[in-house]
């Protein structure tokens, strides 16, 4: 089984059509059968201002973002626990000036010592300064 740190910006392009939806729905197709993701508790909140955000501003239907969200939270991705990671994330995140919450995916990665799966270039940068192995989305080939 393959074990992954999933940052929200894979979570949301599974939810939401963008450049690499494609990709992030076939790692999903993955789930429980040969892959495992973890995610900070707080990706859930992050992924669902997202909705509340496209909802708001880019006309994404209501009833639809309630949707989104019922499946978000069915997905089958592990939820842990960010406390112990805290003082390891503001490192992180004064060393290469980023913000906590990406640094937290990074601290997650590092503490279960897998990679990171992100689309954000920032944290990219910073988990290959700290020894943080990171997975290509696009690695995840969709279906034909």
């Amino acid at each position: 089984m393959d074990v992954f740190v999933v940052d929200a910006t894979v979570v949301v392009a599974h939810l939401i059509s963008d450049t690499f939806t494609p990709n992030a729905r076939a790692l999903f197709r993955e789930l429980t059968k040969t892959v495992l993701l973890h995610i900070p508790e707080f990706c859930l909140l992050e992924c669902t201002n997202v909705l509340w955000k496209r909802v708001r501003f880019n006309n994404l239907p209501q009833a639809y973002a309630e949707r989104l969200l019922v499946g978000l939270i069915a997905l089958p991705m592990i939820v842990n626990q960010v406390n112990a990671l805290l003082q390891r994330a503001l490192q992180i995140g004064l060393q290469h000036q980023l913000a906590v919450y990406d640094s937290l995916y990074i601290a997650l990665a590092e503490s279960l010592g897998c990679p990171l799966i992100t689309v954000d270039s920032s944290q990219e940068t910073a988990a290959r300064a700290v020894g943080v192995a990171l997975k290509p989305v696009t690695d995840f080939t969709p279906q034909s």
